[in-house]
């Protein structure tokens, strides 16, 4: 049984990065000298982030991108059937309970109508794919960092102002949110299945005869 519910986990999460997003636009020093990122830059050993303008700032274009992904979580949770999907699902499947099914076997659903099952488990089948996705993209975010801290330097200058592209991404902050992002987005991929498991579980038990 999950503690925290995976709609719980990304209401906040998308909240976290609202606020996230509007500390990078009006004051970016609360989150690149936080506590979180000197230790892992230090312990990692990643540079710090470049010195730029604000209009060149990558902590910019971070805070719309983190803005547009939380509104992007808001609108698709806001979407999707949660728990009224079940509830709606049992009066259709109470009448087959006739049918003397074992509730270990789980392909006794396929006996049920697919409306029924799909429109049951589509949150979970469409967020667990999202989480997914997310964790492998920033943990491929955090290796393309990690893997070039010995080659970035931007202790001078010279070296800050010719950072473009992806190179100015490569910093302990991105890094830093990069690796939460990664735990978050894990924690909410595995307490997705276990909502999904205890659904089918749920939708079975009710279909069996008993």
């Amino acid at each position: 049984m999950v503690l925290v519910s995976s709609k719980t986990l990304i209401q906040a999460h998308a909240v976290l990065l609202i606020v996230i997003a509007g500390y990078l636009i009006k004051s970016p020093e609360v989150i690149t000298d936080s506590n979180i990122v000197f230790m892992m830059g230090e312990t990692l050993k990643i540079d710090f982030p470049p010195e730029t303008s604000p209009l060149t700032s990558p902590f910019v274009f971070c805070a719309v991108f983190l803005a547009a992904e939380a509104l992007v979580d808001i609108v698709l949770l806001s979407s999707l059937p949660f728990r009224n999907a079940l509830d709606e699902a049992l009066p259709y499947i109470r009448p087959l309970r006739n049918s003397n099914l074992p509730s270990e076997d789980l392909r006794a659903l396929e006996k049920l109508p697919e409306y029924i099952t799909t429109n049951l488990t589509m949150y979970w089948n469409v967020w667990v794919s999202v989480a997914a996705a997310r964790i492998a993209l920033y943990a491929g975010l955090a290796v393309f960092i990690y893997q070039a801290k010995d080659s970035f330097i931007a202790s001078t200058y010279t070296a800050a102002a010719a950072a473009s592209g992806l190179d100015r991404l490569k910093s302990r902050v991105v890094f830093t949110f990069a690796f939460m992002e990664m735990m978050v987005w894990f924690w909410t991929f595995v307490t997705l299945r276990e909502e999904r498991q205890e659904r089918l579980t749920k939708l079975l038990e009710d279909a069996k005869d008993n």
